[in-house]
């Protein structure tokens, strides 16, 4: 996408952690407040993310991120695909997802991991129009009833 450029960072950025901090209120409202997502919030620290991706517009404002936590076995799991409200509907996150994938793949991992939840119905029809399957819930999502999670092999 020729009107914005990616920056790849991790999880300690300043500014991955600003928009972590907008993923979070926006995941506290999503399920009814902080006290709703006690259980997920432990395995999604932002300084878990050891590659992290911001994508610039060409006015050079970050306008969407994700990132990549490794998850073993080969695993890499998908984290916090997220686009600025006024930047939607320019296929970003199909971009980022794009991008995420070649480079988990040049860096060795054999498949994507990601958790979303049943609510975000645009969420799914992305990862499943991207070639993502759906998947025995995962730790530490096993036992979260509105989790979903999804996989794609990358060989």
């Amino acid at each position: 996408m020729k009107n914005y450029r990616i920056r790849w960072t991790d999880g300690h950025d300043r500014e991955f952690e600003e928009f972590h901090a907008i993923t979070e209120n926006f995941y506290n409202q999503l399920v009814g407040g902080p006290q709703n997502r006690q259980s997920f919030v432990p395995g999604n620290q932002s300084k878990d993310v050891k590659y992290a991706m911001i994508v610039y517009s060409k006015d050079d404002v970050p306008v969407a991120c994700s990132g990549l936590k490794e998850h073993g076995n080969g695993d890499v799991e998908i984290k916090r695909v997220w686009v600025q409200p006024p930047f939607r509907g320019h296929h970003l996150a199909t971009f980022m997802m794009r991008e995420l994938e070649s480079f988990a793949r040049e860096h060795g991992y054999k498949r994507t991991v990601l958790m979303t939840r049943e609510r975000m119905g645009y969420a799914i029809k992305l990862y499943e129009g991207l070639g993502y399957k759906r998947i025995e819930n995962y730790p530490p999502y096993q036992h979260m009833d509105d989790s979903v999670c999804y996989s794609k092999d990358l060989r």
